[in-house]
């Protein structure tokens, strides 16, 4: 899922979420100072080692939304995440726009990847390649006992000069309860591990937690389109 910075900024995504129909977790409203860190499109060799080290220093968790073909070409990377205390979470087979996938294939790929994350972990939520959904789609999540999970805030890590300018972006942005989303899993994308340390570094008193740690333990209250 290739992404400029900040595709949805935290307010917008906010009041979009409230108008838009399905049950999609953007955000979640909490009083206690966390936020839901997720990583798209991995596993990759280039990118998922640093970013556990740089979790593990920062004594952050993360979900990682992960690439079916991508998580069985790299298996001990998947083993590595969950071995870390995060989470892993369904992003389909392959790297392109759920949307455009017919029916039947999308349920095929989604229970696929499913599959193949399963071993190494409870597998709870899913994220739509694109971040873009249909009712469909969100029928056939549920009928796998799946959840949509989009996000607050979006940057995508591009190899050039914009990757230094993110970190400062989304730390002015980050609040409690947001869903941030940021992308991993190729060569272009290696400075996603710098992105996350500058970032962490710069959140002081937030801390970063997975998905399902936001919903389960700190909401104060579900919230969802």
């Amino acid at each position: 899922m290739a992404t400029p910075l900040h595709r949805w900024r935290e307010p917008a995504a906010r009041a979009i979420s409230r108008i838009i129909p399905g049950d999609v977790l953007w955000y979640e409203d909490t009083a206690e100072p966390v936020f839901a860190l997720t990583f798209d499109d991995g596993p990759g060799p280039q990118s998922t080692p640093g970013l556990l080290e740089v979790l593990a220093r920062h004594r952050a968790k993360a979900t990682f939304f992960l690439v079916g073909e991508r998580a069985e070409r790299y298996p001990e990377l998947v083993a590595a995440i969950t071995a870390a205390g995060h989470e892993i979470a369904n992003h389909l087979m392959r790297d392109e726009r759920s949307a455009l996938i017919p029916d039947e294939q999308f349920r095929r790929d989604l229970a696929r990847t499913t599959e193949l994350l399963a071993p190494h972990g409870p597998v709870r939520w899913f994220r739509p390649g694109s971040g873009v959904f249909t009712p469909r789609m969100l029928r056939s999540a549920s009928e796998q006992g799946l959840r949509a999970v989009l996000g607050t805030l979006v940057a995508g890590n591009r190899g050039g000069p914009a990757d230094e300018r993110i970190a400062p972006s989304l730390a002015s942005g980050v609040r409690p309860g947001s869903i941030l989303v940021l992308h991993e899993g190729t060569p272009e994308r290696a400075g996603v591990v710098r992105t996350t340390d500058e970032l962490l570094g710069a959140l002081g008193g937030l801390r970063a937690v997975t998905v399902s740690a936001l919903v389960d333990e700190f909401s104060g209250r579900h919230r969802s389109a």
